[in-house]
């Protein structure tokens, strides 16, 4: 029986032209970045080279080349045998496939073995596309998706309502290449660490979190970080200084893990407090004034985690404090060594400018610069690791050349005041707070969208409750709506980072935004992933202000009903 013969076909569509770069460049995302279309899925990684992982599987590749694919086997014909890492190992295994990967062609075979716990039933499917016109219509450009024998309910949806519909997305937009993420470290250990550390902190730092700043986010992004570093370091332990540690939260999870560190910020925080005793040591509230003479002499690392106007100044200080000092920066807000940084080339980003702007300079310090795209919640993911160039001029030298630099561009640094104003809109005021939501929780109801949920009553008998969940708007809708509204005044907003969407992210319990979007949040009756996280501290703002009440009834909503 021919190979052809085992595929049933779930899908077909007619398509434009496609030139083989294009549908190379879709190919490569779903072979090399199977996460982007598969949420276990947090990567992976080629399974072929490892001995220790072929050991695992007794799979003959030919075999399977020869069963799953038609004619002979031409240098186009790839063979890739995969490792996918899970994003959540409580859930999910590792598990493991075979592509084949054709001119106009690729198949995914799931491959599994008695030593290693399934994940889910699973078949192979295959994506082609038909260049060749059919029998009934001329220049017909088919796409389609074939599966072996034995879909399961679940693979099926996953196919059908995200696979497919992804793929011909992409196969419309130009695919736009971007560099790899995590490429510095090894990501089944990455993966490992970052799981191992979110289970041993995130419980008790977001349950306990005395700062304005969202703790889901802020506690995530530096268990990244510290996640990140660990496998960077490896098994060796570092000394370390953090400059403008911001909460500190990156130095206790450091220090914590056997690392020595100190944070350096000019404005204490007060989580500071919360911190064990040696940790609170470590913590110091002071300005950094940048300068020839600053240095940090015997720290191994320095370290810029979103530091703003040091951020230019982190090679610098390594090259200062040691012929073997190293260093790792987040850039966020560009600066240089006294202003704000001006774009200098118009044909990328500002960010994208001030990225090469901060890598010269660590080239101008001596340094091999490796840039890195970190996995963490935040806009600005792309981190510059620093790592004295063997190749280049003696220490003395190297001192030298930055010491003439900065003196070439140095005038007067004067850091930000001691008392920042908070720029989040948490601070504008509760009238025009309440205002706005008012005003746009209005607007979304005028929407009608009507859900059902049906609860058993106290007596034991079935009732069900109507609710309007409303519609979805642009934040452009929404702003027209608001400046019509001649009783809200706006200019307030102006002044703050992040304006209307800042304020809207805030009342996360309200509302949903999402790529300049926003609609109502639907109550959930999920808890919150940590068991010591505190539930029913404020009143539901559904129960006291939708016009039909909170969807969910008292006993399981997560807010007060009162």
């Amino acid at each position: 029986m021919m190979a052809s013969e085992f595929w049933n076909q779930l899908c077909q569509i007619q398509v434009g032209a496609i030139s083989r770069d294009h549908w190379n460049a879709v190919v490569s995302i779903l072979i090399e970045k199977p996460q982007s279309v598969d949420k276990r899925a947090a990567g992976q990684v080629n399974a072929h080279e490892n001995h220790h992982e072929k050991s695992k599987i007794d799979i003959n590749l030919s075999k399977l080349s020869s069963e799953y694919c038609t004619g002979e086997r031409t240098d186009e014909r790839k063979i890739l045998f995969q490792k996918l890492i899970t994003r959540k190992p409580k859930k999910f295994c590792d598990w493991y496939r075979v592509v084949i990967q054709e001119a106009f062609s690729v198949v995914f075979i799931p491959v599994t073995s008695e030593a290693i716990e399934d994940t889910s039933t699973t078949v192979a499917y295959k994506i082609s596309y038909l260049d060749k016109p059919d029998d009934y219509q001329e220049n017909q450009h088919n796409l389609v998706l074939e599966v072996r024998p034995g879909l399961g309910v679940k693979q099926e949806h996953w196919l059908t309502s995200l696979l497919w519909t992804t793929i011909q997305k992409w196969l419309k937009d130009e695919i736009i290449g971007s560099a790899s993420s995590l490429r510095l470290v090894d990501l089944e250990k990455y993966c490992s660490e970052y799981e191992r550390l979110k289970n041993k902190y995130a419980g008790d730092l977001v349950a306990n979190w005395s700062e304005t700043s969202d703790p889901e986010k802020s506690v995530h992004e530096d268990i990244g970080i510290a996640a990140y570093l660990s496998c960077l370091w490896g098994e060796q332990k570092v000394s370390f200084v953090d400059l403008g540690c911001g909460n500190g939260l990156l130095v206790f999870l450091l220090n914590s893990e056997g690392h020595k560190g100190r944070g350096l910020d000019l404005r204490r925080r007060k989580i500071w407090s919360t911190f064990p005793e040696d940790i609170q040591a470590c913590l110091l509230e002071q300005a950094i004034v940048p300068s020839l003479d600053t240095s940090f002499p015997g720290v191994q690392w320095i370290l810029g985690n979103h530091s703003d106007e040091l951020t230019p100044w982190i090679p610098v200080f390594a090259c200062l404090s040691g012929a073997s000092t190293q260093y790792w920066v987040l850039p966020c807000c560009p600066f240089t060594f006294t202003a704000k940084y001006q774009r200098k080339n118009g044909s990328v980003s500002v960010f994208r400018d001030y990225l090469d702007h901060v890598t010269q300079l660590g080239k101008i310090a001596g340094f091999q610069v490796d840039e890195d795209r970190m996995r963490i919640p935040s806009t600005k993911r792309i981190c510059l690791v620093g790592t004295p160039d063997q190749t280049c001029q003696d220490y003395e030298t190297r001192k030298k050349t930055v010491l003439d630099y900065v003196s070439s561009q140095m005038k007067n640094f004067v850091p930000r005041e001691k008392v920042e104003r908070v720029r989040n809109c948490t601070q504008i005021g509760s009238d025009i707070i309440q205002a706005i939501v008012k005003c746009v929780v209005k607007v979304c109801l005028e929407t009608e969208n009507l859900m059902q949920k049906d609860f058993q009553e106290d007596g034991g008998s079935n009732t069900s409750r109507t609710w309007n969940a409303g519609g979805e708007l642009t934040l452009h809708t929404v702003i027209t709506h608001l400046q019509a509204d001649k009783s809200i005044d706006l200019s307030r907003l102006k002044s703050e980072c992040g304006g209307l969407q800042t304020l809207l992210k805030n009342n996360h319990s309200i509302f949903h935004v999402e790529k300049g979007r926003v609609k109502l949040r639907v109550p959930s009756s999920a808890k919150p992933m940590y068991a010591a996280a505190k539930i029913k501290r404020r009143p539901c703002w559904f129960h006291e202000n939708h016009p039909d009440g909170c969807l969910l009834q008292d006993a399981d909503c997560t807010w007060i009903h009162t």
